[in-house]
């Protein structure tokens, strides 16, 4: 079937896509947004605790849990054989598959990345082993796009306490959520030691704002649904407002299988399925992927043809490469004191005086506490060699549940080369499509972050005064978080896109999602993700409007 020619079409309606969607929508483009996974609503999640205890249980069913859709093939770095992960597996194997993407049920952390952030390479030079690059653009270029993702989504925090976030232009939308007791002891703490800490801006919302209910701050919170709609995600603060222009066609269970071209060698749509044997070609003069880190770069490398043989705007071999992650140390301890009265929605005080040149290593982290803790979930929290079951087991749950602290820093992961996607020879998703291949391993410079910041949370938690205190350990690579893979750049030899997400090697492809990335930032990456979006989404439309991809102009 041929669907009728449009403006966009947008792969993927999860942070950047849902972006793209509003803001062409809305300066009059007609916009087809695809999105692979189903539009799900609360009451398709089981939202109870004891869904957390097994594989990340409440997110099933935006992930795809044990259903063979969506396997992926991954090895670490200098083994000779893949594994096949399905999406229950965490790491590089889980990735949101529904209307509205992982925001759907995300923890809500809406970082800005500090200024040093964007001029890595001229801060520390060349690191041996990796392609750390400078952005082709400064902070104070993205800061306004900052700004705008926070109004737009609704982001409730205080500017002006952390002296490293670079200067803003407009103070948050919403004021901070309430501290739990915990993480006023963290605050203390941090305090007493010197550092700066700082509410953490959240995209939950501390106040009614634009039509939407603010959170009643229920402790199931992150990696749940939001049942009242006090998320700020693409389902609740952006796909309405494009859905309500008439300009935009959502179309969930749709799985694009090829970037489709035309007799010039330029994209001209995509081609889908809504089942295996049911392919829908949807023309368009813009084709703009929105899907992930993975699986854009999984579908460019699938779209093969004698004008790009190695995968559409792969002509350097870049589309895939750098992938990253974070290296993610946390270290929780038990308190004599009650840390947690029973609400959410978790992530509390922010340390940030850790990022820049010091301790012999590049990059850093931000470190933030965490003080909610659902009763199943605490049942895998135990000391080292404690027992997992029985009296003494038991006994623990019930007093030291109200008295758990926690503290996580989503640390770089340095970009390789040889960290990558690429697609199987082998292994098929149900639709008959390969699927994608991961290779990661960690640089030494990770493994040095990992321990500074494993070393300054413990000596937190101990000043604190906790004990039990427990490291996590490190795994094979990957987290929620997966970025890279189409890095922007001014050097076409050294990049995929440009400086607005447009392909090098054919201006009317653009990528607007986590592939983007030129490093991967000691925080959660959603702000920056969707502040790029906004930048993208504006010179799109200026370049629309200039008369750009035009029918008598250029005939796509």
């Amino acid at each position: 079937m041929k669907a009728d020619k449009v403006d966009a079409v947008i792969v993927g309606s999860g942070a950047s896509g849902a972006v793209l969607a509003k803001e062409l929508a809305l300066a009059g483009l007609q916009v087809v947004v695809l999105e692979r996974g189903p539009k799900l609503n609360p009451e398709d999640f089981k939202l109870h605790d004891e869904q957390i205890s097994h594989g990340y249980g409440m997110t099933r069913p935006a992930i795809g849990g044990e259903d063979p859709r969506n396997p992926r093939e991954f090895r670490y770095q200098g083994e000779e054989n893949f594994s096949v992960l399905y999406p229950h597996e965490w790491g590089y194997s889980a990735q949101a598959a529904a209307v509205g993407g992982g925001q759907f049920f995300y923890g809500g952390l809406m970082w800005r990345r500090p200024p040093i952030e964007f001029r890595m390479k001229t801060e520390y030079g060349h690191l041996e082993g990796t392609t750390l690059e400078d952005w082709p653009f400064s902070f104070e270029e993205i800061e306004p796009y900052f700004t705008k993702a926070e109004y737009e989504m609704g982001v409730s925090g205080k500017g002006g306490v952390n002296p490293f976030e670079g200067k803003r232009s407009k103070p948050f939308p919403l004021p901070p959520i309430d501290l739990q007791p915990g993480d006023k002891m963290v605050r203390d703490t941090a305090t007493k030691m010197g550092y700066h800490p700082f509410t953490v801006p959240l995209g939950i919302l501390s106040r009614p704002y634009r039509g939407r209910n603010s959170c009643m701050q229920h402790p199931c919170c992150n990696t749940f649904v939001c049942e009242i709609g006090a998320k700020s995600t693409p389902v609740t603060a952006l796909l309405p407002d494009a859905l309500a222009s008439g300009n935009c066609t959502l179309i969930p269970d749709a799985m694009v299988r090829e970037i489709t071209l035309d007799a010039m060698g330029r994209p001209n749509g995509v081609e889908y399925l809504l089942e295996p044997g049911k392919l829908v070609v949807q023309p368009a003069r813009l084709v703009i992927l929105a899907g992930s880190a993975i699986e854009t770069a999984r579908l460019m490398l699938n779209s093969k043809s004698r004008w790009f043989p190695q995968g559409v705007g792969n002509g350097n071999d870049w589309v895939g490469r750098n992938l990253m992650g974070h290296i993610s140390p946390s270290v929780w301890g038990i308190m004599d004191e009650v840390t947690n009265e029973g609400f959410g929605p978790g992530p509390g005080i922010g340390i940030d005086d850790f990022y820049g040149k010091n301790e012999g290593f590049v990059g850093g982290a931000v470190f933030y506490s965490r003080t909610e803790m659902t009763p199943v979930a605490f049942t895998s929290r135990r000391p080292r060699g404690a027992p997992r079951w029985g009296l003494e087991h038991k006994k623990y749950q019930r007093e030291k549940f109200r008295r758990y602290v926690r503290l996580f820093a989503p640390a770089e992961d340095m970009p390789q080369f040889e960290n990558r996607v690429e697609v199987s020879p082998t292994v098929r998703d149900r639709f008959g499509i390969p699927v994608a291949r991961i290779t990661h391993s960690f640089h030494p410079n990770d493994y040095r972050i990992r321990q500074f910041f494993v070393d300054k949370m413990t000596e937190l938690l101990q000043e604190m005064g906790a004990h039990d205190i427990t490291p996590n350990g490190i795994g094979r690579g990957g987290t929620g978080y997966q970025l890279g893979t189409c890095r922007i750049g001014n050097d076409p030899k050294t990049s995929v896109l440009n400086s607005y997400g447009q392909s090098h090697e054919v201006d009317n492809l653009f990528v607007v999602d986590a592939s983007t990335l030129v490093t991967s930032g000691g925080r959660n990456p959603v702000l920056t993700i969707q502040a790029l979006a906004y930048r993208f989404a504006e010179y799109i439309v200026r370049e629309w409007k200039g008369g750009a991809w035009r029918e008598g102009r250029r005939e796509l």
